[in-house]
């Protein structure tokens, strides 16, 4: 079999992991807090006889850190972090983090992420916030109080680049303990967007798309010259 279809081939993997990861950044374009994806590939050494055959990868993931812009809304448990980290959470399988910071309070008014995970009090544990509070305060600190009573501070954590990996929409999960440093610091009362550029998203979504619909009749034309070759032969 032509070493191309395996080039074809591996082309072709390396694009469709690009194009998920495209779409899923376009879905989250407007997801409070969400750290887009950026795919990168390199050329791996083929398996075929020539030294001159090489095929790209399937692609390696990133995390673009690079912070979204900040918006205004006026509510005081819409958090906006300025700096590099999270805030903790509690998740069903464990301590995970975030940095959507639309917070909003239970019904047993328990301070809760827009999804219902309980946010986690530095040092561990959970915040909550009397119903009866007229005025609800967030410092720049993560510090939480309601009627000028002190109630606790909010977890701030920050990772090494590598410590961190995506569960899902701006959900992150650890792999290393947290660095030391300056914790980023809360402004109340807004809002960090996605750092999505939707105009480029939909660009690249069109390039990717078209380069794997290009490669997939490449494999299709390599596999109708060796089936006309294998019959061609047989004859």
């Amino acid at each position: 079999m032509s070493s191309g279809i395996y080039i074809a081939t591996a082309g072709a993997v390396a694009q469709s992991n690009a194009l998920d990861t495209t779409a899923n950044n376009i879905a989250n374009a407007a997801t409070s807090g969400f750290q887009g994806d950026r795919v990168t590939f390199r050329e791996q050494l083929g398996r075929a006889k020539s030294k001159d055959v090489a095929m790209v990868d399937a692609g390696t993931s990133r995390l673009d850190t690079e912070h979204g812009a900040l918006a205004q809304t006026g509510n005081p448990l819409d958090l906006a972090l300025e700096g590099d980290g999270f805030i903790g959470v509690e998740a069903p399988n464990g301590t995970r983090y975030t940095r959507a910071g639309n917070l909003q309070m239970d019904s047993g008014g328990k301070l809760v992420t827009n999804d219902g995970l309980p946010v986690r009090a530095a040092g561990g544990g959970e915040l909550t916030i009397p119903p009866t509070a007229s005025q609800i305060d967030v410092g720049a600190d993560g510090s939480v109080s309601a009627d000028g009573v002190m109630l606790g501070k909010i977890e701030l954590v920050k990772f090494a680049p590598a410590q961190t990996k995506r569960e899902g929409g701006s959900l992150f999960s650890a792999t290393g303990q947290p660095v030391a440093g300056e914790a980023p610091k809360v402004r109340s009362g807004m809002l960090e967007s996605s750092n999505v550029n939707i105009i480029r998203g939909v660009v690249d979504l069109v390039k990717v798309s078209r380069t794997y619909e290009s490669l997939m009749k490449v494999i299709q034309g390599f596999h109708d010259v060796e089936s006309k070759a294998a019959t061609d032969l047989g004859k």
